[in-house]
């Protein structure tokens, strides 16, 4: 169940399950044993599995993963942090992915960073989810219903009320204690290995969350994984600011031309 005093895996040894091709056998395995359900539609009396991706380093990554699930016909949960330093929701390009991830027919909920506005208690916590609600709703004509926290401490594990600002806690104490927990964080899994959850298919229901940033065509160790995400997004934002030079007709000095010609 999620604590923050649970123990992860932490086996190096399942580093090469991180992979789109792996992540497509997970969805197969998954359908093959537990319906795909949302949070704002459980039914308790069906072996369910609730598939949640906190959008932490990409959003190109995430629009990957939502491609694949829905070749498999699957409808996931994507929960984006407007506050990341990793991405910019407003950035038009990123904003038309998250779009066409909700064309796809995913949710979409937030992923909320208290340390952004050093929340203390829950009547600021109620506020600031439900103003970050309402800007999702601004931006992409979509009202979430569920948040997660980024990154949650001891303080917000304690915050177990079914609902804050109006949407559903993937931290509630329900979920917390009535839904066995896998997690990717970090590059690894928490709790237990999901292929092998899922091939057991012991437990009734299951909450999972995977990070998108840490599913890559190509294996590799966690820190090489975040890596080419940052690399491809400043690589992506170099090349947006020569193309703008390039459409203006403008010099692309210490690129193209030196001064000292």
């Amino acid at each position: 169940m999620i604590s923050s005093k649970n123990k992860p895996e932490n086996n190096l040894s399942t580093i090469r399950d991180f992979t789109t091709i792996k992540y497509r056998e997970l969805l197969i395995l998954a359908k093959k044993n537990y319906s795909f359900s949302s949070y704002d539609d459980i039914n308790y009396n069906q072996k369910f599995i609730l598939w949640r991706h906190d959008i932490d380093f990409s959003i190109n990554r995430a629009f990957k993963l939502a491609e694949i699930e829905q070749s498999e016909q699957i409808k996931a949960t994507y929960f984006i942090n407007i506050h990341s330093d990793f991405y910019n929701t407003m950035e038009k390009v990123q904003s038309e992915l998250i779009k066409k991830i909700l064309g796809y027919g995913h949710h979409l909920g937030i992923h909320f960073d208290t340390d952004y506005y050093n929340i203390k208690n829950e009547d600021e916590l109620d506020k600031k989810i439900e103003l970050e609600s309402n800007i999702i709703k601004d931006i992409f004509d979509y009202r979430p219903t569920v948040f997660s926290f980024h990154n949650p401490n001891d303080f917000l594990l304690t915050c177990e009320k079914e609902e804050y600002g109006g949407l559903i806690n993937c931290y509630s104490a329900k979920f917390k204690n009535e839904i066995p927990y896998i997690s990717d964080s970090n590059g690894y899994w928490r709790f237990q290995r999901l292929k092998d959850a899922l091939l057991n298919a012991e437990e009734k229901n299951l909450h999972v969350l995977t990070h998108p940033g840490w599913w890559q065509d190509h294996e590799g160790e966690p820190y090489y994984r975040i890596k080419r995400c940052v690399d491809g997004r400043a690589n992506n934002t170099l090349a947006n600011y020569e193309k703008q030079l390039d459409k203006d007709g403008r010099l692309n000095i210490g690129k193209k031309t030196s001064i000292h010609e």
